[in-house]
Formats: C-alpha cells, structure tokens, sequence
C-alpha cells in the first residue's frame, strides 16, 4: 500500500516526531513519502532510508496554504503519483489535506495533535467545524475530543500517540537530582516554563544539589527565559539543552519529570519520561495527563494551574525519595497500551476497515 505522509514542515515538535515513528514503522510493509512545504537544513528525527522524503515548496505565492494545495494538486496530477491513502498531520495542514484529496479522489485521513479547544485561528475553527467531516477519518488523541468531532460529523477514531520503550532502564538513585521539562521554548506560556521558573526558584534555592533542565529549541523563548533566569538569580541550577532528539539519554539521567502546561493533546514527554521510569508531576489541563497518571501510583496529578500545589508536590517529590521511587517503578507498565506495535495495529486496522467500507460502498 502507498501511504503518504503530510506536513508543512519537519521540525522538532511532537507531531513531526510521532509522524517520523509513524513512517519508520509503516515502511516495513508499506511504500511511504513524507511530503513538507517548507524545507528545513535537516530533519531532526532519523528516517529509514526507504522512506521518500518530497518538498513541495515552489512558486512565489505569499498565501502558504493556497501554495500547498497548488502544489500538491499538481503533484498529484499523474495518477502514477497518487497514493491508497494520504496521511495529513497537524490542524493547520488538514484543510490542505482535504481540499487536495477530494481534487485528485484520494483517501484521506486527517489527524489532530491538540485538543479542539485550543483554535489558533478561524481557519483552523472553520476547517475543524465544516471541512473534517469530508475528510475519510478524524484520527484523536483521547476520548476528550470525541463527542465535539462527532457532532461536527466528522469519523471520528481514537488513536494515540505511540513511544518506542526503552530495551533499558537505569537504577532510580544513580540518576542525577534533576528535574526535567521538555518543549517548545517558543511556546513557553502555553507550555507553562514562564511560571514553572516562579515555581521552582525557592525550591532549587532551599536545594543547591538540585537542577532544573529545560530541553527544546526556540530562539525568541530562550531569550525571554534566560533573563528572566538571571533575574531569578538561578544561572547556577537552570539549564537549556536545546533540541535533543536522543530524549531517553536525558531522561534515563534524571529522576523528576515536570509537565506545567496550559493544555496538551497526549503529552509525548510525560508518554516518553513515564516508559523511562521517571518520576512524573503533571497538571491536570486538557488533556492528555489524566488518560496517562493515576494519581500517586504511577505519579502526581496536580489541578491545572494551581502553583501553589506544584510546589509542594515538586517539593515532596524531593523530600521523599520512596515515593518518587515507587512512582518511578510504576511508570514504565503504565505504558504498556501506547507501545509502538499497539499503535501501529490500530493504524493497519484503520487503513484495512476504510478500504472495506470503500469496495462496500
């Protein structure tokens, strides 16, 4: 079968790291092309060298999605090109997706990585609302967006994010006393850093053995946060590692997970730290955290946004090494559901029933 995947750029984010594991294991029984529209220097996470990678971004028009879908259509203009089913990632990126399949007759399925009430624009809104229920399926990260997809009219399936587990896990107590965030520095409101440094400064103070790494790239956010880290007077105990796309060496070095967002879809860092054996504290914000912690047994679910309460778990996290290890034992089989092969059977299923429900009619 050829599948093609979609986006508008391969760079750091989780959707370009799911959709790259995604391809990397599909391509053992399936012919796979990754297709941007905006070239990067390098693509961040590995690909198998059977992978085709294709950009498609030619032609001097200043409107990027009317650019993408010109220059997907006419890609797809030969029925040589076509694939069985293309695969579109990311909301801004569906409405291309769509438009272009029902233009040349190819499936589509279009996947969402946040929750829907998280709308950037009213394009994204409009596409959501009134273009997804021509889309084949509406692939979400939890059942928090079901019923609003369904509504909508959209076909909606659940399919969550998978993790690569770890062939191995370091001892808890010969991990570095580090605690570890991980995102878009760009990002850093949405993703919580900014209050997660007035969070932890008299936390890290009161525990000069302990560190605080931040791991992700952005210019403009790393700006804003080291100066605000220098204020904090804090130089000493934060550090930004920048993009790493070997997450599980940090992670395996670490002993406390943090997650201090706004809103999530399916958090790959808090997936990928539990499948690591760390010990996890995350707020309960939509959504995503409440699917992957069980409070205090594989880790701490605190109510969104409350700092007060952050503090005092990241506190008893570090006063209390039991605890932290226990819920770092946990961890690792709470994950068990999103292993990669559990995914990828969901996926081969859904390719399977979508083409029986087309020669069904």
């Amino acid at each position: 079968m050829k599948i093609d995947f979609i986006i508008q750029s391969l760079n750091g984010g989780g959707a370009e790291r799911v959709m790259s594991t995604l391809a990397n294991a599909l391509i053992q029984n399936h012919e796979i092309r990754i297709i941007t529209f905006s070239q990067t220097s390098k693509d961040p996470y590995p690909l198998h060298k059977k992978i085709k990678r294709i950009n498609l971004n030619c032609g001097t028009w200043n409107n990027k999605t009317l650019k993408s879908i010109k220059n997907l259509t006419f890609f797809y203009r030969k029925s040589k090109n076509r694939p069985d089913f293309m695969v579109s990632f990311i909301h801004s990126n569906n409405l291309v997706g769509i438009i272009t399949s029902k233009l040349r007759n190819i499936k589509v399925i279009v996947c969402e990585h946040t929750n829907h009430t998280i709308v950037s624009s009213y394009k994204v809104k409009f596409t959501r609302e009134y273009l997804y229920r021509f889309a084949n399926a509406t692939t979400v990260l939890t059942s928090f967006d079901v019923e609003y997809y369904d509504k909508h009219g959209a076909n909606v399936v659940i399919m969550p994010n998978p993790i690569d587990t770890p062939v191995y896990i370091s001892e808890f107590a010969s991990r570095d006393k580090t605690i570890l965030a991980i995102g878009d520095l760009n990002r850093y409101k949405g993703k919580g850093f900014d209050n997660l440094l007035d969070i932890i400064n008299p936390i890290l103070k009161n525990n000069s053995d302990w560190k605080l790494k931040i791991a992700g790239s952005g210019d403009i956010g790393l700006q804003i946060l080291t100066k605000k880290v220098e204020e904090l007077g804090l130089k000493e105990q934060v550090i930004f590692t920048g993009f790493c796309n070997k997450i599980y060496e940090l992670m395996q070095n670490a002993q406390i997970f943090v997650l201090p967002s706004k809103y999530e879809g399916l958090p790959m860092g808090l997936m990928e730290a539990l499948s690591n054996g760390m010990a996890c504290i995350a707020y309960n914000c939509p959504s995503g955290p409440s699917d992957l912690i069980e409070n205090y047994k594989n880790g701490i679910l605190i109510k969104n946004q409350d700092h007060k309460a952050m503090q005092q778990g990241l506190h008893q996290l570090i006063e209390d090494g039991k605890l932290s290890e226990k819920l770092a034992k946990n961890a690792p089989v709470s994950m068990t559901p999103y292993t990669l092969d559990k995914i990828i059977s969901k996926w081969e299923f859904l390719f399977d029933s979508l083409i029986l429900k087309n020669v069904n009619g």
